[in-house]
């Protein structure tokens, strides 16, 4: 025979389940708690995975990585790692030296920036960690 706090505690696990699934279902994701990065969509101009070095803060230093673009088209950049990670990065136009824009937070171990290119060329992306964590990031810029 089963008592109540058991039947209470089946319960409350078959609710947690239906509500991952649906939750799963409405934004595409594979599993509850995964801290993998959604396949992009649209046009993959650039998936890489750089490393930040620990110690080095985005004031000290960071690293890069470069995709083409074209002038007119809209690109969306976004980094993804632990979220022990506080990612930053800024875009540079094809000259290296024009700052085109800056990330924003998207959650722990996130960030992204969409943009409209006002020139083609190879664009470059500089990206740090804001606090100085080593760690890997995955950097994906996409074209709707």
């Amino acid at each position: 025979m089963v008592d109540s706090s058991q039947m209470n505690a089946r319960l409350g696990r078959n609710v947690l389940l239906h509500s991952c699934a649906v939750i799963l279902l409405a934004s595409g994701l594979t599993s509850c708690g995964s801290t993998t990065s959604p396949t992009p969509q649209g046009t993959v101009l650039l998936d890489t995975t750089v490393a930040v070095v620990q110690g080095v803060t985005c004031n000290t230093g960071g690293v890069s990585t470069d995709f083409t673009g074209t002038a007119g088209r809209t690109v969306i950049i976004t980094a993804t790692g632990a979220t022990s990670l506080t990612p930053r990065f800024t875009l540079y136009a094809p000259d290296f030296a024009t700052q085109l824009g800056g990330s924003a937070s998207t959650g722990a171990g996130a960030a992204s920036l969409t943009f409209a290119l006002t020139q083609t060329g190879v664009h470059h992306v500089t990206l740090c960690d804001v606090n100085g964590v080593g760690g890997t990031l995955r950097v994906v810029v996409t074209q709707p």
